[in-house]
């Protein structure tokens, strides 16, 4: 009895009911502060903000778009396409023709340059267009030497054969030792012209015509006689004095 009223005595500040109403409360409130932690398990599965999905409205509103868009799409991606395999071929034959030139005046020879016209059976449609250039130097023996592998221009693009937009295919080679080529063998028609040492060319001898061309168009778009059917394709005008060329492009 002493011992525990000496023990209240030590402690006057302590009132046992109330300690036990402040650590009620303490527990109470960690316990809410608990169920406000967000979970660490993820979120809800059985919410139905996760499980509901597209209605069929919504779903045929997107592919009504997509079609939309692909169909809008489309000609502008392949018009981009085929200027992409005319702007390829333009190099090509620029290469072949800047190649020649050079040759001619740095091996003081001359160096002649062929246009192969065939059908290309793995092209579906072709009707028989100039699809491959190749340039052969001269010796003074009269031997021809290949300068460069046949270089074929891309399966889309060809040299037109109209005399009127390329004035070069009225220039046939008829040699009767002219070699095979890829996809032609010798079933081809051959149109050349020369560039000689001292800068020149063939066609300077040549009054036929009054401009030395050929033009470079999309398959598609050949149109006979007449102009391509688009207006997106390229003309060389080649220089007969001088062996130079200008490039004309409608679209640009």
């Amino acid at each position: 009895m002493n011992a525990h009223n000496s023990h209240q005595e030590e402690n006057p500040d302590i009132d046992p009911p109330r300690v036990h109403e402040e650590t009620a409360s303490l527990l109470s409130g960690r316990r809410h502060f608990l169920k406000d932690l967000p979970s660490t398990s993820g979120p809800d599965l059985r919410s139905s903000k996760f499980t509901s999905g597209f209605s069929l409205l919504e779903l045929l509103v997107v592919i009504g778009i997509i079609v939309l868009m692909s169909s809008l799409m489309g000609p502008m991606i392949n018009t981009a396409l085929r200027g992409t395999k005319l702007n390829q071929a333009e190099e090509m034959v620029v290469g072949v023709l800047s190649l020649s030139r050079q040759t001619a005046l740095t091996q003081n020879k001359t160096v002649e340059l062929r246009l192969y016209s065939y059908k290309d059976s793995t092209v579906p449609g072709d009707t028989g267009q100039i699809h491959a250039l190749q340039a052969f130097l001269l010796d003074d023996s009269g031997n021809y030497t290949p300068v460069m592998k046949s270089q074929q221009l891309p399966e889309t693009v060809v040299v037109t054969t109209n005399t009127t937009l390329s004035t070069i295919c009225t220039l046939t080679n008829t040699s009767d030792s002219l070699p095979p080529i890829p996809r032609a063998s010798t079933n081809y028609q051959c149109y050349s012209f020369q560039f000689y040492s001292g800068g020149s060319t063939s066609l300077a001898g040549n009054s036929s015509q009054s401009n030395w061309c050929l033009t470079l168009e999309n398959m598609l778009d050949d149109n006979g006689s007449n102009l391509p059917k688009s207006s997106n394709f390229i003309t060389i005008s080649i220089d007969p004095y001088n062996g130079s060329y200008r490039i004309f492009r409608p679209t640009l």
